[in-house]
This record gives C-alpha cells, structure tokens and sequence, in this order.
C-alpha cells in the first residue's frame, strides 16, 4: 500500500533525478557517445509519452508512477499518476535516491544514467 510519504519521496527524487538527467545531457549533447541519441530522442521521441514506474526493492510491485515526455530537448514531467498506458521504465527508489545524493558524478558521466528504456523506446518507434 502508497503512503503519503512514499509518494513525496519519490515524487522529490524522481524530478531531482530528471533534473540531474537533463543536465547531464545538456553537458555531453554534442560528445560522439550520446550525440546520436540525443539526436534520435529529439526527432523520434519529441512530445511522446513515457510511463515510469517507481519501485522499493521489487519491481513487480510499484508504489508510484509518473509519466515523462521528450520536449525542447529535455525530459519532462507530464503527470503524476499513472496516466501512460505502458510502462516504458521501472526505476528503483535506490536508484533515485543515489542520484540525488550524487548529481556531480552523473553529470560528469552520463553513461551511469539509465537511459536504456529511452534507447529501446525510440530504436522501436524506428522499425
């Protein structure tokens, strides 16, 4: 069962760690290693929706979901809720938490960044 304080907690840490996202692909945008999925996030994925799904220890078992989109080449909250119809990324609340307490070192490399769901998500919007 959601509590209050499970869904601000991870409601605090999941735009902390869009926030730490973006910026991180605000610094690498032009770099050879991500430029070809910024480059594909922006034309493939630009104003679609993303469902997440935030969990605590078992995947299976979410306790929050949000749903983000692509706009002016950034992540973006859509809503709070599960207002997707898939879930395209199932996120740990260790994983948001360890984002938030280490922004610097995922700025500085963004590949500790998860963005595997985004990968797949446009490389399927592509075939």
């Amino acid at each position: 069962m959601q509590t209050n304080a499970q869904t601000n907690d991870a409601y605090e840490l999941f735009m902390g760690a869009l926030d730490v996202s973006n910026r991180a692909l605000e610094e690498v945008r032009d770099r050879p290693v991500v430029k070809k999925m910024v480059e594909m996030m922006e034309k493939q994925a630009s104003g679609k929706k993303f469902g997440v799904a935030v969990y605590n220890g078992d995947a299976s078992t979410p306790h929050d979901y949000f749903t983000v989109r692509v706009q002016n080449h950034h992540l973006q909250l859509a809503s709070h809720g599960k207002d997707s119809p898939d879930i395209d990324w199932k996120v740990s609340m260790a994983y948001l938490r360890d984002i938030n307490e280490n922004p610097q070192a995922y700025i500085d490399n963004p590949l500790k960044i998860d963005f595997d769901w985004l990968k797949h998500r446009i490389q399927d919007g592509m075939s």
